[in-house]
């Protein structure tokens, strides 16, 4: 299922837009982040998510990214109360969020 959507995202038949109105998210795609840093996620004090891509990377990275931080929201964010890191690239949530 993920492999379709990626497919359509980088064609152009879907839009980040498209999915971010079906789940009410908010994307920011930011041109400062440090380029190590490729995305993440966060919930607001509003109870809502905010996905955040690195604006320095190319098209096809960020909608890959993009899918990587949606996994987290429906798989991650629902059970944990909080998760903080910046170098979490290894760890079981990346992995399982990487592989999905």
């Amino acid at each position: 299922m993920q492999e379709r959507i990626l497919n359509s995202l980088i064609h152009g038949y879907l839009s980040f837009f498209d999915i971010l109105r079906s789940y009410d998210i908010n994307l920011a795609v930011v041109n400062h982040l440090s380029s190590n840093i490729l995305g993440m996620v966060y919930k607001t004090k509003r109870q809502t998510y905010v996905i955040v891509l690195n604006g320095n990377i190319n098209y096809e990275t960020q909608c890959k990214v993009f899918l990587h931080e949606l996994y987290h929201i429906e798989n991650h964010m629902p059970t944990m109360g909080y998760c903080i890191g910046l170098d979490m690239q290894h760890t079981p949530l990346e992995l399982e969020a990487e592989n999905a």
